[in-house]
């Protein structure tokens, strides 16, 4: 594949994001955004505290359409901002989490959509660039970590800047963009030519060797549990959403193929096939 052929690939429609979106089919509600914990992103669709399922299937099913191309994030806000002022979860709502018998608060405003709206999108197109990379690494092998390179940028995050290292590294399993909530950053494939070359289209010195992954513990306040979370990453996010995707799709195949044919024959009519 020439560097001319992989740019047109990387210019289709995002086949594997909007894939990633329709396998999270399982709706979750949920008080707190932490009691769905990494890998389980990739099955699981919530919108903490909006605890109306038909609610949730339709931030679901427009947040897909947007990915597909069908909605910009203008009119996903718009669109859902009707949906949710209908339904009188527009502004402040206070529920009571089943959980605890304690009341919560919960608002919806521009802000809160669009937190919403980035945080899906960019971890569907990561897990749609991670899925890829697997086809395209004979050619493009390398990852390179890139930010936004301003003011905005977290510290952390900043001193990824330029990482480049095999796609299958274990470093991108807990460093996979986005890494925290209004996460900008993104992985950009490199061909072996370009690793060799060792300069960053900037002109800055490729980084070869992974940073070390230092874990801290993260107390879950609702549960009590403490958890480990990679350093400059928020909790929730040290995962590769791409690699959980394609981990549940192989788990699924392997339970189908060993399940009878009236069950294999029931799962694909629900949706799941061998891959």
């Amino acid at each position: 594949m020439t560097p001319r052929e992989f740019a047109e690939l990387a210019k289709l429609p995002p086949t594997e994001a909007i894939a990633y979106m329709q396998r999270r089919k399982l709706l979750t509600v949920s008080y707190d955004w932490f009691a769905v914990w990494n890998d389980e992103h990739a099955r699981q669709f919530t919108v903490s505290r909006l605890a109306r399922l038909d609610l949730l299937q339709k931030v679901h099913d427009s947040i897909t359409e947007s990915v597909s191309g069908d909605l910009s994030r203008h009119d996903w806000m718009k669109d859902i901002k009707k949906v949710l002022t209908d339904a009188g979860w527009w502004g402040e709502k206070t529920l009571i989490d089943p959980d605890t018998g304690e009341a919560v608060t919960t608002r919806f405003n521009p802000s809160r959509l669009k937190l919403i709206y980035d945080t899906n999108t960019r971890s569907a197109y990561s897990a749609g660039m991670w899925e890829r990379s697997q086809r395209t690494k004979r050619t493009h092998p390398y990852f390179r970590y890139v930010t936004q390179r301003d003011e905005r940028v977290r510290h952390a995050h900043a001193l990824l800047d330029n990482v480049t290292l095999p796609v299958d590294d274990p470093f991108w399993d807990t460093h996979c963009p986005p890494n925290g909530y209004r996460c900008r950053c993104r992985l950009v494939p490199v061909s072996r030519l370009d690793y060799d070359r060792g300069k960053a289209p900037t002109g800055a010195p490729l980084v070869k060797q992974a940073p070390p992954v230092v874990m801290r513990d993260w107390l879950d306040r609702k549960t009590g549990e403490i958890r480990q979370v990679p350093v400059g990453v928020d909790p929730g996010f040290g995962h590769n959403p791409g690699k959980a995707s394609a981990d549940l799709d192989r788990m699924i195949a392997d339970k189908i193929a060993g399940a009878s044919p009236g069950l294999a024959a029931a799962a694909a009519a629900d949706g799941f096939k061998e891959s």
